[in-house]
């Protein structure tokens, strides 16, 4: 799932330090369905080689009620997207406005 997209209708959350709607679906899907949430990328080495790239399990934060926070999930799961451009810029394409008014 692409979370880094900008979404109207998403969940407020701050990358690289501003607020911005991000895309709720890990967030809230993780909230009806228990599973292990993972972080996937691909880093481009020279050539035309690839490494993928599969994270520890992210633990994400939980309600009183034991349930998934979806709202604090989805802000979990986009700081390790951050940190990922942050490590590789280079490698973040964008096409569209990340940040909108």
């Amino acid at each position: 799932m692409l979370i880094d997209q900008h979404l109207m209708s998403g969940i407020p959350a701050v990358f690289f330090g501003r607020r911005t709607q991000t895309h709720p679906l890990v967030g809230r899907l993780s909230r009806h369905i228990e599973c292990p949430v993972h972080g996937v990328r691909v880093i481009r080495l020279p050539g035309t080689r690839f490494r993928l790239e599969l994270t520890e399990e992210i633990e994400l934060p939980r309600g009183a009620d034991g349930k998934v926070d979806a709202a604090a999930a989805t802000q979990k799961v986009i700081s390790v997207v951050e940190g990922w451009v942050r490590e590789h810029p280079e490698q973040w394409l964008w096409h569209h406005r990340r940040w909108k008014s």
